[in-house]
């Protein structure tokens, strides 16, 4: 049934590829083309596809391909320039595509940067690029996992940033697999980061430069005259993520903005993108959607900025897509394109790669628009999507709250520890009818906040929420 409504409001139609291509997407971006929007897709193997038809208003029956580039070494990530150019991050360079002779296809790779070495591990990925405020190249760099053939090298689990003329500043130390990184509207650079040893969730962290994120792999690097930030120290071994963030004994130490519960929210979170559609794609304007490669689905995420911090909500949004999502982007009249890859990994999804396209359909979802602290820091004040029925909507049994937090370890990922049941002590419904102030006795700073709404009733059709739980971060109350 909730697969069902899902469709209902969000449709997804499958790209039709020639039986000759493997698609496996690992960068994905929309340019002009001769005949409107033209798709770019990178695959893991090296070739990138200019695709026409798909990307329309409405998308063609049969699709046209293009093989625009070739021979690069594992892109995981496309940016498009002003001047037609496309910038790629791939495993020993960050590159530019140029189509030198106007034809739509790209004759050169012009590198912007190669300053990293690479151990020859066959997890050292590359991720981006994306543009920072200034202008700069930001990527991030996957710390290597098993055997170093040709010997340790520096800047893995970091966030670099690269000048246009190819100088290089590590920013951000500690990750671990950041498989996604974007700039915000506003002009901040976020990543997600996968859930492993020292990495008790998966996660959507702001990379603040200086800041530390808890892998301690590399932290030999931050010696180096290149780092100017101050050396980060290493995370206790076995402690509560909460606690460690209040002991003000790891001041680089970032807390993340949003964790995801595992297989709650997905298992290995990757590219995300932000609504920027003006509500052509559906209610959510101004909120992120990233997606899973695991989970092959996109989740949503609601952030807001308490005392400095950025945290929030998140939410499932598509399930049932047909393999793992890599890389997300919308097109210029709104619908959002996935790409998409198991890459041996392993997915839920029924195939190995491909690309599929959500499209809105109109019909809003009964959903809860976004969850917040109340002004006062004291509870949660919730937004729907529609009018909710006032009596379920004012009942403090149609709500459950736990929270809980994470540990730092070496182990791979982390229980969800300190478990504590939260009372809703009560319910104001908004005068709109659009929403609800919830009171609660207990909130937690630095933990999840489980928050269930099953009770919860649409005005218009008795129907429950579709997606009736939210998970929201709580590092910062608003007092």
């Amino acid at each position: 049934m909730k697969r069902v409504r899902e469709e209902l409001s969000y449709p997804v139609t499958q790209l039709k590829i020639p039986a000759d291509i493997t698609l496996e997407v690992g960068g994905l971006c929309v340019v002009p083309g001769p005949a409107g929007p033209r798709v770019l897709a990178a695959t893991r193997r090296g070739d990138v596809w200019g695709i026409d038809g798909f990307a329309g208003p409405k998308p063609a029956a049969t699709p046209v391909f293009t093989r625009v580039a070739e021979g690069l070494h594992e892109p995981l990530g496309l940016l498009p320039e002003p001047d037609g150019s496309v910038a790629v991050a791939c495993r020993g360079q960050l590159g530019r595509l140029v189509d030198s002779e106007g034809d739509g296809l790209f004759e050169t790779l012009d590198t912007i940067s190669d300053w990293w070495d690479i151990s020859g591990n066959y997890h050292e990925y590359n991720f981006g690029p994306t543009r920072g405020i200034d202008g700069a190249y930001w990527i991030t760099t996957n710390k290597p996992f098993g055997p170093q053939p040709f010997g340790e090298v520096d800047w893995r689990g970091f966030a670099l940033k690269v000048m246009p003329d190819g100088r290089v500043k590590p920013m951000c130390a500690g990750l671990r697999s950041p498989a996604g990184v974007n700039t915000s509207p506003w002009g901040e650079v976020f990543y997600t980061d996968n859930q492993g040893e020292w990495c008790g969730a998966s996660k959507l962290s702001l990379l603040h430069p200086g800041s530390y994120h808890g892998h301690p792999h590399g932290i030999e690097s931050t010696r180096k005259a290149e780092w100017t930030f101050t050396e980060p120290k290493a995370l206790p071994e076995g402690e509560l993520y909460a606690t460690i963030a209040s002991s003000g004994d790891y001041p680089k130490f970032q807390m993340p903005a949003v964790w995801f519960p595992y297989d709650k929210i997905g298992r290995s979170p990757s590219g995300f993108v932000w609504d920027e559609t003006g509500g052509a794609f559906g209610p959510f304007s101004g909120q992120m959607f990233v997606g899973d490669q695991y989970e092959a689905a996109v989740f949503r995420v609601d952030l807001e900025r308490v005392r400095g911090h950025w945290q929030g909500a998140c939410f499932r949004f598509r399930d049932g897509l047909a393999s793992g999502v890599i890389r997300l982007a919308f097109t210029p009249s709104g619908a959002l394109l996935v790409g998409e890859s198991d890459r041996g990994w392993g997915s839920k999804g029924p195939i190995t790669e491909g690309m599929q396209r959500i499209d809105f359909s109109g019909t809003v979802p009964f959903e809860a628009l976004s969850v917040r602290l109340t002004p006062d820091g004291s509870g949660f004040r919730i937004r729907f999507t529609h009018r909710a029925e006032p009596e379920s909507c004012a009942n403090v049994l149609s709500y459950s709250l736990e929270s809980y937090t994470y540990e730092a370890s070496e182990k791979y990922g982390s229980d969800e520890l300190d478990r504590r049941q939260l009372e809703v002590t009560g319910a104001t419904p908004h005068e709109d009818g659009l929403g609800v102030d919830l009171a609660v006795s207990g909130l937690r700073e630095g933990y999840v906040h489980e928050l269930g709404m099953a009770g919860v009733k649409s005005a218009n059709d008795g129907f429950p929420l579709l997606h009736a739980t939210a998970y929201y971060t709580l590092i910062r109350t608003a007092q």
